[in-house]
């Protein structure tokens, strides 16, 4: 395992915005936790609406603080307080993160002559297609400020250069999570008692926000197929969000009750990985997604939507399958075959695991950008 680089501790402020705990979070807690166990001086910002967060940031070492932020705006108090700190601890490094802290942190940051300023997008999509022109524009606009941008996968990067964003500017990071996190988690039989589920019935598995990005739509009709196809079934969400009551009414109108479950937010939701068989997200856009790592990490085979960096951790026929973004049907099938077929899904599963050793590992993850970090001093 690689240690990091020795003798250069560094001050680092990470800014991320995120209306709720997710992926972002995860990212940015591990990234922080990883630099403060190599000595460096970690300090994170990110908003009031997630301030549960502070405990665990706080355990690991890092300093933190909350202020009152909006998706593109942020009020004229949060906007001075955040001038007022990066002035008075002056910072080495600023690394941002999600587009919408992206631009007003990038933007305050170079106001307040911050001397390296680093991004992390993690996804260049945006649901409101008509604003995506616009988008484009800022991204290239804000590149010019920023010291190097951390693209989480290969497409993304392709993209943001036919933008006309410099790929000098551009490095792939893809995200790693920490694989320690996985060695003692609950058997299978364990944590289906624990959720109600039945043992000697297949478990479908799927963790994400109930958010339109996410597609739980698609979902339900698949599992509606999937159902049809295999009544044992159980398909399982864990993951909150503004589509929940939408979602249990169709799960209603289909008369699905007896087999989805939609559990709602749960802490640390890779702990139940190992109750599924099969892991799945229908997202319509992602950046790479940590449940999918997670659920290679747990042995676990992935059928996905082939958007952005999830058609490069899953490898088609070999760890999983992917299938088009709104493909119920191809979802639905490549679901069903991975079940009547346990033998294959168990092999998938085991050189998901191994493609995760080799490609996505937090050590892995935290020696790029540490490094970058470094020779941009």
């Amino acid at each position: 395992m690689d240690n990091g680089i020795v003798g250069n501790i560094l001050k680092i402020l990470q800014v991320y915005y995120e209306p709720m705990i997710s992926g972002q979070t995860t990212h940015v807690l591990s990234l922080s936790k990883e630099l403060v166990l190599r000595g460096h001086d970690v300090t994170v910002i990110f908003p009031d609406a997630i301030r549960e967060a502070h405990r665990e940031f706080n355990a690991a070492g890092i300093k933190v603080i909350i202020l009152p932020m909006g998706k593109l705006i942020w009020p004229m108090q949060s906007m001075r307080e955040f001038m007022r700190v990066i002035q008075q601890e002056r910072f080495e490094i600023i690394h941002v993160h999600s587009q919408e802290a992206g631009i007003i942190a990038r933007w305050l940051s170079k106001v307040g002559n911050a001397p390296n300023i680093f991004y992390t997008p993690q996804t260049i999509d945006i649901r409101q297609r008509r604003w995506h022109k616009l988008y484009m524009i800022f991204e290239r606009m804000f590149a010019g400020i920023t010291t190097q941008i951390f693209s989480v996968s290969q497409v993304d990067a392709a993209r943001m250069i036919s933008w006309g964003i410099p790929a000098k500017k551009i490095q792939v990071v893809p995200n790693g999570i920490d694989l320690t996190q996985f060695d003692n988690l609950e058997a299978r039989d364990t944590i289906c008692g624990r959720l109600s589920l039945r043992t000697n019935r297949p478990v479908i598995l799927q963790i994400g926000r109930l958010s339109p990005q996410k597609d739980p739509l698609m979902f339900l009709k698949g599992a509606g197929l999937i159902v049809s196809g295999n009544s044992e079934v159980q398909l399982v969400w864990i993951g909150e969000g503004p589509l929940y009551d939408h979602v249990k009414t169709e799960v209603a109108s289909l008369q699905l009750q007896e087999n989805i479950f939609f559990l709602g937010r749960i802490e640390k939701a890779y702990r139940y990985i190992p109750a599924a068989d099969v892991v799945t997200s229908t997202s319509r856009w992602e950046g790479l997604p940590y449940s999918i790592l997670e659920a290679m990490a747990c042995s676990k085979p992935v059928v996905s939507t082939a958007v952005n960096g999830c058609a490069e951790a899953v490898i088609d026929g070999s760890t999983g399958y992917l299938v088009d973004a709104g493909d119920v049907n191809g979802w639905a099938e490549s679901v069903l075959r991975l079940i009547a077929h346990p033998d294959q899904a168990k092999s998938m599963g085991n050189s998901g695991r191994k493609l995760l050793e080799e490609q996505f590992t937090l050590s892995r993850m935290v020696t790029q950008i540490e490094q970058t970090y470094t020779d941009y001093l």
